[in-house]
C-alpha cells in the first residue's frame, strides 16, 4: 500500500497554497489590471485616430475627385501655360485677322506671384470691324492666357481702320 500521502503535512501544503493564492493576486493587482487600464486608454485613442483617419480620407478623396473634375473641365487653360508666349507667333496669329500688326511691350510685373503679367500695346490696321471682334473671339482658342483691354481706339482712315488697344498676357513665374 501506498503511504505517501499520509506523509503530506496538510498545514504546509495550505501555507503555500496560500502565498501562491497572494502571489498571484499581488501580479494581477499590480501588473496586468494597470495593463489593461492602460490597453483600453491605448484603445480609445485608436479609435478616434482611426475615425479621424477615415474622415480625412474621405476629403482627400472628395478632393482628388474635385481636382480631377477641374483639370478636366480647365484643361485648355492649363496646358496654355505650357507655351512660352513668342511675339512672332503672336503677330503671326494676328495677321490672320489685321492687315498690319505691331507690338510694343508696356510692362512686365508679377501677378499674385505664381505668375508673369506682361502688357502689350497692340497697333493695328484692318478693313472691318467684324475681324476685331472675331480675333477677340479667337484669343480664346490661342495657345497662351491673352486678354484684350479697353479702352479699344479706333479711327477710320480712307478705307481701312486703325486700332490701337492693350493686352495682357500670363505666363508661369518660372523663377519660383
Amino acid at each position: 500500500m501506498d503511504k505517501s500521502l499520509e506523509k503530506i503535512d496538510l498545514v504546509k501544503l495550505l501555507i503555500y497554497l496560500l502565498v501562491f493564492i497572494v502571489i498571484t493576486l499581488f501580479m494581477i493587482l499590480f501588473v496586468i489590471v494597470p495593463s489593461v487600464k492602460e490597453y483600453r486608454v491605448s484603445k480609445s485613442t485608436y479609435k478616434k485616430a482611426f475615425i479621424h483617419k477615415a474622415r480625412v480620407e474621405s476629403i482627400l478623396l472628395d478632393r482628388k475627385k474635385e481636382l480631377s473634375n477641374l483639370s478636366s473641365q480647365n484643361r485648355r487653360a492649363i496646358t496654355s501655360f505650357m507655351h512660352k508666349f513668342s511675339t512672332d507667333n503672336f503677330i503671326k496669329y494676328a495677321g490672320k485677322f489685321f492687315n498690319d500688326v505691331s507690338l510694343v511691350e508696356v510692362s512686365k510685373k508679377a501677378y499674385k506671384a505664381e505668375f508673369v503679367e506682361y502688357e502689350l500695346k497692340v497697333s493695328t490696321s484692318l478693313k472691318s470691324p467684324k475681324n476685331f471682334y472675331d480675333f477677340l473671339d479667337g484669343l480664346n482658342r490661342y495657345e497662351n492666357i491673352v486678354q484684350a483691354d479697353f479702352p479699344i481706339y479706333m479711327e477710320a482712315n480712307n478705307s481701312k481702320i486703325s486700332s490701337t488697344f492693350t493686352i495682357k498676357v500670363y505666363d508661369i513665374n518660372s523663377t519660383k
